[in-house]
């Protein structure tokens, strides 16, 4: 027999909290819409496994151990049955060693607690669809031959996509006994949607647009969640079309989580539910490569970037990433990171989670790869670790790939272990 909980608690920092998400330095001046953690609990007599998503951009995997310490002792949740992931909403708060951020994992430890003691007989049902009219790969191939990040809407350079998307809109449903709805976790792979123009207000993004939109479309309340799919190169920048949405009073946000709302309740009704489903979890830890230290000719390009920046002149995005990576590995030289990767099983929905911005072939490779009928990719869970893009990407460089202070590959040996662990999980 099934039993499942859910929970859903307030993680919205003090006004004047720096944000996180540009490249200038912004702090709160107010709230827009408030950030949850909201928590999903299951139990039955295979195992138990819990899931807690978060209105946070990022949250480093040392904060996260320390939440799934805390959960084990109050709850008997291993760390490998416990997976927390992060939205990448644009307005929250930037983490770290602060008193918010040690604030914050010993509350999301209470959200999977609260869960966890709310636990009542339960089905689970899962199901997906597709929804393309949101979703764009923002990396694009120039008349040039380069590859540029958000090139700009409507620029005559573009040439094409450099990658394809993922328009799977993919639902885990858990319902009473008598149908009365416990929770919904759903996943798209969709970066963020965008700041308006009060872009210092807290904000959940369209993912706390989505959660009350979808308990309107079914007339019930109950905890909703939409977790980011691997979405690092994927944005809802139209370029090609040349077509701009106004946001600045969240509109857009609110489209767009009223369409992926709409997908996700389809997808939903045409769930098939099971009280006994197998459950599994499994969790391997992957050690990263840094990149070597800046040469000379990397801190030269670096001055001439920042001159030209002071100068008022254009720079790309990927230069400006790059920059600022020179002057973080200068600041602290690189070194290597061990992370974590995830999997989880419930009947044959299979969540898997990845530690960063995970590129959309990535994740799109475990998808087909996966040996359960759907499988949820998961990204910036267990850890923050930034862009993981492909081989092909470094080879193109760009935004995301200048980003990254680890060596190439890492991507797909992501997705190596991401598939040996759904492996053992079927097996």
């Amino acid at each position: 027999m099934l039993n499942a909980g859910v929970s859903c608690l307030d993680v919205t920092p003090p006004l004047g909290t720096r944000m996180r998400g540009y490249f200038e330095e912004r702090t709160a001046s107010t709230v827009h819409d408030p950030l949850h953690v909201r928590s999903f609990a299951i139990d039955g007599s295979g195992g138990a496994v819990a899931v807690a998503i978060c209105d946070i951009i990022g949250i480093a995997r040392k904060y996260l151990d320390q939440a799934k310490a805390l959960i084990a002792e109050t709850t008997g949740l291993l760390p490998e049955q416990v997976l927390i992931a992060c939205t990448h909403t644009h307005t929250g708060p930037e983490t770290g060693d602060d008193d918010y951020t040690e604030w914050l994992w010993r509350r999301i430890a209470d959200g999977v607690r609260v869960a966890w003691q709310a636990r009542q007989p339960a089905e689970v049902g899962w199901a997906s669809t597709s929804e393309p009219r949101l979703v764009f790969n923002r990396r694009y191939r120039m008349t040039d031959g380069t590859v540029q990040t958000n090139p700009g809407v409507g620029n005559p350079e573009v040439v094409e996509p450099a990658g394809p998307t993922d328009p799977e809109v993919s639902v885990m449903a858990l319902r009473g006994p008598c149908g009365g709805t416990i929770g919904l976790l759903s996943n798209y792979a969709l970066h963020y949607v965008g700041i308006p123009d009060d872009h210092t207000a807290f904000s959940a993004d369209y993912y706390g647009f989505f959660s009350t939109l979808i308990q309107r479309l079914r007339g019930e309340s109950f905890v909703a969640a939409l977790s980011n799919g691997a979405s690092g190169d994927i944005n809802n920048v139209d370029v090609i079309g040349n077509t701009v949405r106004r946001n600045d009073r969240y509109q857009h946000c609110e489209r767009a989580a009223a369409l992926v709302a709409a997908n996700a309740l389809w997808a939903w009704n045409e769930a098939e539910f099971t009280d006994d489903p197998p459950l599994g979890f499994s969790l391997a830890e992957l050690t990263l490569d840094a990149c070597p230290p800046p040469t000379a000719d990397d801190i030269a390009r670096a001055q001439e970037i920042e001159a030209r920046l002071e100068a008022g002149q254009k720079v790309l995005m990927g230069e400006r990433s790059f920059q600022r990576r020179v002057r973080r590995l200068e600041a602290k030289p690189p070194a290597p990171h061990t992370t974590v990767v995830q999997a989880l099983r419930i009947g044959e929905l299979a969540l898997v989670g990845v530690p960063g911005e995970f590129f959309v072939e990535l994740g799109l490779e475990i998808k087909r790869r996966s040996p359960f009928a759907q499988t949820m990719v998961i990204e910036l869970a267990n850890d923050s670790i930034g862009y993981i893009p492909t081989l092909r990407a470094f080879g193109d460089g760009a935004y995301e790939p200048n980003s990254t202070p680890y060596l190439p590959g890492f991507g797909e040996a992501i997705v190596e272990k991401a598939v040996g662990l759904l492996e053992s999980l079927k097996a």
